[in-house]
């Protein structure tokens, strides 16, 4: 497992590995990982690569918004008719 990542991280620090075809096919048959994670990472196939690491590539996150507590909603309003406007000239 550790190959892989190293093989990542590289790729990931050297633009030449991903922009040209020959350093990234080198960079991956010169690599210390099985055959089956060279052809899958030569064939650029993501879907068998999670696979191949067994990874969970989705995140999900979800908010629900609070409840009410108790007496939060209870709490007196005044009302319109009993709101005084005092203005001064």
């Amino acid at each position: 497992m550790s190959s892989i990542i190293k093989l990542l991280e590289r790729m990931g620090q050297e633009s030449g590995l991903t922009e040209s075809a020959i350093e990234f096919e080198t960079a991956i048959t010169e690599s210390n990982l099985n055959e089956q994670l060279k052809q899958t990472m030569l064939n650029r196939d993501i879907v068998a690569l999670e696979k191949a690491l067994d990874i969970c590539p989705d995140v999900v996150c979800v908010l629900l918004p609070a409840d009410e507590e108790e007496g939060e909603g209870n709490e007196e309003k005044p009302s319109e008719d009993k709101i005084k406007i005092s203005a001064q000239a």
